[in-house]
């Protein structure tokens, strides 16, 4: 589209989009990425580098305005639309913007649980004060388990932490902080899946499995595996997630929302479980760029676009071929026997890589998610 500028993590987000081809990011290789300006690959999760973060996109995006007054932006995120446009006075040439308080309220963990668990399955969880934390009353009340905290908002599994009786001493607890709590679900099968919203249409696009390792107490995401879904998740639980993604799309649309998101859910014990909304791209719009690039299909951006503006989603059926794996710098990462068949804003072998930098993410044709077929 004439004029549309990304805004977003990674260069490659719009790598297999033919609707956008200019774009603003962290990571990549153009002249409107920040790596590529300062010649170092930071952490961009990390809080002391916001700043440095917001910075540049404010540059860059009164950079485009200025050289082109027709310009309209698209984001990955829309929080960080509303975050860094509203101070610069120029929200109105952002473009496929939902509502700012439903956003807030898709982006919470905790409001999203409260309001689905009487529509569909959640695991039962309870809130607790950094300050009234103590585990061994935790285990006491609730069981001898391992338990997974995390705060109301976060990414990639930040602010989602294993907790166990051999690393209570090495968690961090914040005494102003809320967590919500439930219990770790071993052996369950981490599954994402895509969905667009118009006013007329619920769109689900291929579920994935999510590789999640555990780094440093965090039960890190690491990228999708389309493939092993496929072949792990039988019918049942295929049809459970799609139906219960498809009641989440429908409240979201009564509400109003317009768009892509994304739906965390885990399989165990032979039910679906829902987690957590993403109400933005995500990293595997990439991989499914790929896919329905392959297939003549419009890009995640064009489809983003036809919700809002009303135009019909007319996908056929396809098959998503590919899985991830993302790298970063000091984090453990898992080393696959296969190649990759392409490497995604890899980064220069001499530039300086902060740790828990993100470095690449890996695109295989075969399985990434080590799963026990024989279970």
């Amino acid at each position: 589209m004439k004029d549309l500028v990304w805004v977003g993590i990674r260069e490659s987000e719009v790598k297999y989009s033919n609707f956008i081809n200019n774009s603003i990011s962290i990571f990549g290789n153009n002249d409107n990425c920040l790596e590529n300006q300062i010649k170092k690959r930071i952490n961009h999760d990390n809080r002391k580098n916001f700043t440095l973060i917001d910075d540049f996109y404010n540059k860059e995006i009164i950079k485009q305005v200025q050289k082109n007054p027709n310009v309209k932006f698209m984001y990955y995120s829309q929080i960080y639309s509303y975050d860094n446009m509203k101070k610069l006075g120029l929200l109105d040439y952002v473009i496929c913007l939902n509502n700012q308080d439903l956003i807030r309220f898709m982006n919470s963990k905790f409001k999203t649980k409260e309001y689905f668990k009487d529509c569909i399955p959640v695991l039962d969880y309870f809130f607790i004060k950094g300050k009234d934390f103590d585990f061994e009353k935790i285990k006491q009340k609730y069981g001898d388990y391992e338990f997974v905290i995390q705060t109301e908002e976060g990414s990639g599994g930040l602010s989602t932490i294993l907790l166990n009786k051999n690393n209570t001493n090495d968690i961090k607890i914040h005494s102003n902080q809320t967590y919500m709590v439930t219990r770790y679900c071993e052996n369950s099968i981490s599954t994402n899946i895509n969905v667009l919203i118009s006013e007329n249409d619920i769109t689900l696009l291929p579920p994935s499995m999510q590789n999640i390792e555990l780094s440093h107490n965090r039960l890190m995401y690491k990228g999708n595996d389309f493939i092993t879904y496929r072949e792990i998740v039988d019918n049942k639980m295929d049809v459970k997630l799609k139906n219960d993604a498809f009641i989440v799309g429908e409240l979201i649309q009564k509400k109003g929302y317009r768009g892509i998101l994304g739906i965390d859910s885990i399989i165990y014990n032979d039910e679906v479980y829902f987690m957590e909304i993403n109400p933005r791209f995500q990293n595997s719009a990439t991989i499914l760029n790929k896919a329905l690039q392959e297939k003549n299909l419009p890009s995640l951006q064009e489809l983003q676009y036809n919700c809002f503006y009303n135009k019909p989603i007319k996908l056929e059926q396809f098959d998503v071929n590919y899985s991830s794996y993302i790298n970063e710098y000091g984090a453990l990462n898992k080393k696959l026997e296969v190649k990759p068949i392409e490497i995604l804003d890899k980064s220069n072998k001499n530039i300086e890589c902060e740790d828990f930098s993100y470095l690449s993410t890996n695109l295989y044709n075969t399985e990434t998610v080590e799963t026990n077929k024989n279970e």
